[in-house]
């Protein structure tokens, strides 16, 4: 996957932010892949987003398990 450079320095405070919340709370640390998956489940649980310059209603989604 090809990321811009802001992509990529979004993930990486995002990431430190996140594991540094988990290290305080006596868990391991997420890889940036996990991360990524953590983002995308999020998203799978909203109302509606907007990406891409879209905006989507999400209603219709049920089953939301990994």
């Amino acid at each position: 996957m090809k990321l811009t450079s802001e992509t990529r320095e979004t993930l990486q405070h995002y990431k430190l932010l996140i594991n540094a919340s988990r290290r305080e709370a006596g868990l391991s640390s997420r890889n940036t892949t996990q991360i990524l998956d953590d983002i995308c489940f999020y998203l799978k649980c909203q109302n509606a987003v907007y990406l891409g310059g879209a905006f989507i209603q999400q209603a219709g989604i049920k089953k939301l398990n990994k």
